[in-house]
């Protein structure tokens, strides 16, 4: 019976090879289409779920309106975060982070240009879950001029390892680690 049907569907491809070749594209088009949506469907849905709090947490944007133009900002007025604090009490935490963008640091004779460092509030490991290597999360921007860095980050500015992160004496490094 499938020999059959495969038999007869090869005949009519090769009957009608324009038609079939227009529809075997149009099916491939399809399902690519419908593969790459379902696929940037889940990258959305699961975007930042690693945070204990995923349910909870909410990005706040900017959408201007001039009357000649329309904005949409993914970012909003620093005193935000303290009137929604302030005056809004279904809001439990707000969080601000600061760009710094292009900047180069020198420790000693060397020079680091980063472009991905942030100013936060302490409370941000409060609403965001992070794993710490060293260090206390609950703390760890409780003082000012205190930094906060990834193990990569650390390992090239410093070039210790891995376990030698949290030692590092604050005068000789610059900052609190």
């Amino acid at each position: 019976m499938f020999r059959n049907l495969l038999k007869i569907s090869l005949r009519n491809l090769y009957k009608d090879k324009t038609y079939s070749a227009i529809n075997i594209f149009g099916l491939t088009i399809g399902i690519t289409c419908s593969l790459f949506l379902l696929l940037y469907i889940l990258d959305e849905l699961s975007f930042d779920r690693y945070h204990k709090n995923a349910d909870n947490i909410y990005r706040v944007i900017s959408h201007i309106k001039e009357p000649d133009n329309a904005f949409t900002w993914t970012s909003t007025q620093v005193p935000l975060a303290d009137e929604l604090d302030n005056n809004y009490p279904e809001v439990e935490n707000a969080v601000r982070f600061i760009n710094l963008g292009r900047t180069l640091y020198k420790i000693g004779d060397k020079q680091f240009p980063e472009d991905r460092f942030y100013l936060t509030d302490s409370t941000v490991f409060d609403m965001f879950s992070y794993k710490f290597i060293a260090g206390d999360p609950s703390t760890a921007l409780d003082q000012p001029f205190s930094i906060v860095l990834t193990e990569t980050t650390a390992k090239k500015i410093f070039s210790i390892c891995s376990e030698c992160i949290g030692r590092i004496d604050s005068k000789s490094a610059g900052r609190n680690v």
